[in-house]
């Protein structure tokens, strides 16, 4: 038997996406892909950008007993 306990617990992310002020170049490229894209493209990009900001390893600092993790859903 483990000595772990999991945890799961979610967070909503949101992209906002300003339609007037994207490029003109890439608006019809964005308004022509399907929703599932998009969001896969906002979840990808905010994954990367926690990735980036180094926000596990900061909200692990001097964590001994526990660790955050993030898992990709699908």
């Amino acid at each position: 038997m483990s000595n772990l306990m999991k945890v799961p617990h979610t967070i909503t992310f949101e992209a906002i996406i300003d339609l007037d002020k994207i490029p003109a170049s890439m608006l019809p490229t964005l308004i022509a892909l399907p929703e599932n894209a998009i969001q896969e493209m906002c979840k990808g990009a905010t994954l990367n950008a926690l990735s980036l900001s180094n926000t596990l390893e900061v909200a692990n600092t001097g964590n001994y007993w526990a660790e955050l993790t993030v898992k990709d859903t699908e």
